[in-house]
C-alpha cells in the first residue's frame, strides 16, 4: 500500500498543524481566517487511531481477545481472572469517542453529500460504533459527538443503535462512486479503491444484520437480499478490509509488535483453548510458536504464571514479530461464515475454512476439510461459530462478541481463580469512571436498564440484546 508510508507525516503536518517555520506561518496567516485541515488528513487520523486501539495489545490482547480465550496472560494475570483495571476501559472509551469518532464526524460534516470521502468516513464511524456497543451495550449514539448542542448525551438502547448503523451503512454503500472524488492518502484501508469500500460497507452491514437477525425480522430479510448478491460483498482475500503498517518504529508498526519490541512487554501467550480446538489445523503454526520440547502448548486461562515462559507457546511470529503485519477489520472468510449461518450452507462453511487458511498462507487439505465437515454434520451452529472464532484470531472484539452471542465455542468457560465465581465469562466491558462525573444521570439509567445496578463487578448484568 503505497500511501501507508506517508500517513504519519500527514498526521503531523495536518492534524497537529505544527510546522518548523513558526515565525513565517505567523506572519503569513490571517488569525481571523484559519485554514481548514484537508479532509484526507483527518481521515488518516480517524482510521489509524481507532484501528490501532481496537487491535492493540490492551483492548484486544488484554481484554476482548483474552476473554474470548484466544490468548492467556502469562504474567500480571489479573485480567485473566476478570479483575480489570477501570482506567483501561476509561482510556478505550475516551480514545474512541474523543479521537477517531470525532475526526470521522468532522469529515462527514465537512465533506460534500454525496461523496466518497463522506461515505468512507460513515463506514469507519459505523465500524467503531458497532464495536463500542458490542463491548459496552447501551451507549451514547444519537446524541453523541455534538458537544456544542448536547453535553450529556443519552444512552441509546443497543437495538436502536444497530438499526441506526445498518441504515448508515446502507446509505454509505450507495454513495461510493468510482468516478467521484478521490480519498487521497487518508485511505489506509483500500488505497482509494471505492468499489472495495462499497463491498466493505455491505459486508459490515451483513455482520450486523446476521448478529441480530433473530431479533428483528426486517434484519433477516435485508440480510437475505444482501447475501443473494455475493459480488456486492467482500468476495476474495484480496478484498479483505485491513490496515497495514510500514516499519518497526512505535508509530509505524503493528501494535502487537510494538508492545513486544518497543514497549518491552511479554504478557501474553496463546491459550490452551485455542491449541485444543486447533489440533491438526494447518493454521496453528501461523497462530502460535512451538514451546519447549517442540510442541504446541497453550497456557490455561486463569492459572498461575508458567515457568519458564517458553514452556508455553507464544503468539505466532506472523502476528507479533512482523512490524508490518496488518490489522484485519473484516475478511472474505467471515463473509462466508455469515452465509453459512444464515443459509444453513455446509459448502459456505467449508469454503470459509479454506479461505481463512489461504489468508494465512496455508492449505486446507481434503482430510482436514472432511474432519471439519463431520463436525458440521454433528452440530452445524457449533461448527460454524467455532471455526469462525478460529478465523477471527487477532480480532478479539469480534471473537468475544460471537462467543457471547452464541456460547460457542463451548470449550470457553469460566476460568479457575475467577474474581467472580459462578458468574461465567464476562458479558461486557465496564462503563468508564469518567462518566460518573460527566454524564451520571444517563449512565445510571443505562446501568439500571441492563441489570448492572446490583452487579458489583459491572462486567456481567444482562446479556447483550443480540444474544441467541
Amino acid at each position: 500500500m503505497k500511501n501507508i508510508k506517508i500517513w504519519l507525516l500527514l498526521l503531523l503536518l495536518g492534524v497537529s498543524s505544527a510546522g518548523c517555520d513558526k515565525d513565517f506561518d505567523e506572519i503569513n496567516t490571517n488569525p481571523n481566517d484559519p485554514e481548514e485541515v484537508p479532509l484526507t488528513n483527518i481521515l488518516i487520523s480517524g482510521i489509524s487511531q481507532g484501528v490501532r486501539r481496537v487491535h492493540g495489545a490492551n483492548m484486544d490482547a488484554t481484554y476482548a481477545g483474552l476473554w474470548a480465550q484466544h490468548y492467556a496472560k502469562i504474567q500480571y494475570i489479573d485480567e485473566d481472572w476478570y479483575e480489570y483495571r477501570p482506567d483501561a476501559f476509561d482510556t478505550h472509551w475516551q480514545g474512541l469517542y474523543a479521537g477517531p469518532l470525532m475526526d470521522l464526524t468532522d469529515v462527514i460534516n465537512r465533506a460534500p453529500n454525496p461523496s466518497n470521502m463522506r461515505a468512507a468516513a460513515m463506514v469507519m464511524r459505523a465500524y467503531y460504533f458497532a464495536i463500542i456497543t458490542d463491548m459496552w451495550g447501551d451507549v451514547p449514539y444519537s446524541e453523541a459527538l455534538n458537544i456544542d448542542r448536547v453535553t450529556n448525551p443519552k444512552y441509546d438502547a443497543q437495538a436502536d443503535i444497530y438499526a441506526g448503523l445498518v441504515s448508515e451503512l446502507r446509505t454509505a454503500a450507495t454513495m461510493f462512486d468510482a468516478s467521484g472524488d478521490a480519498l487521497g492518502a487518508g485511505d489506509l484501508i483500500y488505497n482509494g479503491n471505492v468499489n472495495n469500500w462499497r463491498k466493505f460497507a455491505n459486508s459490515l452491514r451483513a455482520r450486523l444484520l446476521n448478529r441480530a437477525k433473530h431479533k428483528n425480522p426486517a434484519f433477516a430479510n435485508e440480510l437475505q437480499t444482501l447475501l443473494a448478491n455475493p459480488a456486492d460483498l467482500i468476495a476474495s482475500n484480496s478484498e479483505n478490509a485491513q490496515m497495514s503498517y510500514y516499519d518497526a518504529t512505535p508509530d509505524g508498526s503493528n501494535p502487537l509488535y510494538n508492545n513486544k519490541y518497543n514497549d518491552g512487554r511479554n504478557d501474553h501467550a496463546v491459550s490452551q483453548t485455542l491449541v485444543t480446538i486447533m489440533q491438526n489445523d494447518p493454521r496453528l503454526p501461523v497462530y502460535a510458536e512451538l514451546a519447549d520440547g517442540g510442541v504446541y502448548k497453550g497456557q490455561p486461562n486463569g492459572t498461575v504464571e508458567p515457568n519458564p515462559f517458553t514452556s508455553v507457546s507464544q503468539i505466532g511470529a506472523a502476528f507479533r514479530d512482523d512490524p508490518t503485519a496488518p490489522s484485519v477489520l473484516m475478511t472474505y472468510a467471515e463473509v462466508l461464515f455469515i452465509m453459512a449461518e444464515a443459509n444453513n450452507s455446509k459448502q459456505n462453511y467449508l469454503d470459509a475454512i479454506a479461505a481463512s487458511c489461504a489468508q494465512h498462507g496455508v492449505t486446507a487439505d481434503q482430510a482436514f476439510l472432511d474432519a471439519k465437515g463431520a463436525e458440521y454434520d454433528a452440530n452445524a451452529l457449533d461448527a460454524v461459530i467455532t471455526q469462525k472464532w478460529v478465523a477471527l484470531y487477532g480480532n478479539g472484539c469480534e471473537a468475544f462478541t460471537e462467543f457471547r452471542r452464541t456460547s460457542f465455542p463451548d470449550e470457553i468457560a469460566e476460568v479457575p481463580g475467577t474474581a467472580y465465581p459462578g458468574q461465567g465469562v464476562p458479558r461486557r466491558f465496564a462503563y468508564p469512571i469518567s462518566e460518573t462525573s460527566n454524564n451520571k444521570a444517563n449512565l445510571e439509567a443505562a446501568i439500571a436498564a441492563q441489570g448492572l445496578a446490583s452487579d458489583p463487578s459491572k462486567v456481567f448484568g444482562n446479556h447483550m440484546w443480540w444474544r441467541l
